[in-house]
């Protein structure tokens, strides 16, 4: 049987430089794949997340579907800010700025992409975010201790918080041990569901450094854009940051790839504005 090619790129996001950030590989697809196909080629490419990319008709318009090693999700940030960089370079190379629409499962998202030099910086709209109730007293203690931490590491006067703008994170505010934390509970995600969150982030308030993991606390991501969005919104809407001021945000220090984003939430309209610096990286074949 004649084997199909697949062309992929691969690209550093959230990174000031190559070796940097979150890594993601991207294929332009010429045909629509089953969704087992897209997820055994998101297992070979091994990065932390894969974007598969379709022309739909329309200016710029394209079917986009992200997978993790694991599964598919309906929503995810760094891909987006990755995507939107790498069909500038390879589509516009020549033009400042480009915008595209991403169609994914249950919504489409807004991103866009300029040059400066040979760099390229890119930018999503990630919309409002919606909040849940804050956790009880009782279920701030089953996480901290699921995470390996203590109450006392919580930033007094902020609560554990369910915010979501695509993807649901539980928002844990400490104001010390962010290294000490790790997911120790064999039975996490289903911790997460049972108040409507998809992951966790935990963040350092004032530093503003983030860590968050799969579930099953096995591999560390390098810089999440789904992540950071809620956490911006969360602090505006608690008072720690101001509505219209750019938040810098970093992560990755723990698995040795220092990435920063940046975070605008829209005074105005409270949409949330993710972008940050991509780095073209490798171009390939995947023979299938």
């Amino acid at each position: 049987m004649k084997k199909q090619i697949f062309p992929f790129s691969m690209v550093d996001v959230f990174a000031r430089q190559t070796l940097a950030g979150n890594g993601l590989s991207i294929f332009v697809l010429e045909q629509t794949l089953s969704t087992y196909m897209m997820q055994a080629m998101t297992r070979e490419m091994r990065q932390f997340e894969t974007i598969f990319l379709q022309k739909l008709e329309g200016q710029n318009k394209w079917r986009a579907h992200i997978f993790t090693m694991e599964e598919e999700l309906g929503f995810a940030g760094h891909p987006i800010i990755g995507a939107a960089a790498s069909l500038h370079q390879r589509f516009y190379p020549e033009a400042t700025s480009a915008e595209f629409e991403f169609v994914l499962n249950e919504r489409s998202v807004f991103a866009s992409s300029r040059q400066e030099q040979g760099h390229f910086f890119a930018e999503m709209n990630q919309g409002k975010a919606s909040f849940g109730e804050p956790l009880t007293a009782s279920a701030c203690e089953s996480f901290f201790k699921a995470l390996n931490l203590h109450v006392h590491d919580k930033v007094t006067d902020l609560p554990l918080q369910v915010v979501s703008t695509g993807l649901p994170y539980l928002i844990v505010p400490i104001q010390q041990h962010l290294d000490k934390a790790r997911i120790c509970h064999e039975k996490f995600e289903a911790l997460l569901a049972g108040v409507g969150a998809k992951f966790v982030y935990v963040l350092d308030v004032q530093r503003r450094e983030g860590r968050t993991w799969d579930n099953e606390g096995k591999v560390e991501d390098i810089a999440t854009g789904s992540a950071v969005g809620p956490a911006a919104a969360y602090l505006v809407r608690h008072q720690r940051a101001q509505a219209g001021v750019t938040q810098v945000f970093v992560q990755g220090a723990y698995v040795h790839r220092s990435s920063e984003l940046h975070v605008t939430c829209n005074a105005v309209d409270e949409t949330v504005l993710v972008r940050g610096q991509v780095c073209m990286v490798a171009q390939g074949e995947l023979y299938v």
